[in-house]
C-alpha cells in the first residue's frame, strides 16, 4: 500500500482501494474548492468578519469535497458490485455527485442539470482512460512546433 499523499487515482484498478481513491479525489477537490471559495469571498460575496468568511468558505468547499468523495466511493462500489469496469460506473458516480449538488442548492432542477453535465464529463473521462487519450495533454510530451522555443520579438539583440 502506498502513502496516501503519493497515491494517484489510477495506481490501482477500479473497485480496489476505495479509501485511497476517495482521499485522492477529496484532496484535489478541496484545493479547487478553496480557490473558488477564496475568489468568491474576495470578489463576490465579501462577507464581513471571520466567522462569516469561514462559513462562506465552508459553504463552498464542503459540497465540492463531498461530491468528489461520493463520486469515488460510488464508482468503487459500483465496480465491485457489478463486477464490470465500464463507463456506467462513472455515470453512477456522477449521479451521486449530482445528488449532493442538487441537495446543496435545494433544487431538483440543479441536480438534474448537474447530473447531465457530470455524467457527460465522467463518461468522456472513462472513455479517454480506456482509449489512452487525454483532454489536457502534457506539454513536455508533445512533439512538433512550440512557440516557446522561438523569440518573435522585434527587440531581440537590441539591448
Amino acid at each position: 500500500m502506498q502513502s496516501l499523499l503519493k497515491y494517484k487515482y489510477y495506481d490501482t484498478p477500479e473497485g480496489q482501494d476505495g479509501f485511497q481513491k476517495m482521499f485522492y479525489m477529496s484532496r484535489h477537490a478541496a484545493f479547487i474548492g478553496f480557490g473558488l471559495a477564496a475568489t468568491d469571498v474576495l470578489m463576490i460575496s465579501q462577507p464581513k468578519g471571520y466567522v462569516k468568511t469561514a462559513a462562506r468558505m465552508l459553504y463552498i468547499v464542503g459540497p465540492i469535497t463531498a461530491m468528489a468523495a461520493a463520486f469515488a466511493a460510488t464508482t468503487c462500489i459500483a465496480t465491485s458490485v457489478r463486477g464490470k469496469d465500464d463507463r456506467l460506473n462513472y455515470v453512477l458516480g456522477a449521479a451521486s455527485s449530482a445528488a449532493i449538488y442538487g441537495a446543496t442548492k435545494n433544487s431538483l432542477s440543479h441536480g438534474l442539470h448537474g447530473f447531465l453535465a457530470l455524467a457527460v464529463a465522467a463518461f468522456l473521462k472513462k472513455k479517454s482512460v480506456e482509449e489512452g487519450w487525454s483532454f489536457f495533454p502534457d506539454h513536455q510530451t508533445q512533439k512538433g512546433f512550440s512557440s516557446l522555443q522561438y523569440d518573435y520579438s522585434g527587440l531581440k539583440g537590441k539591448f
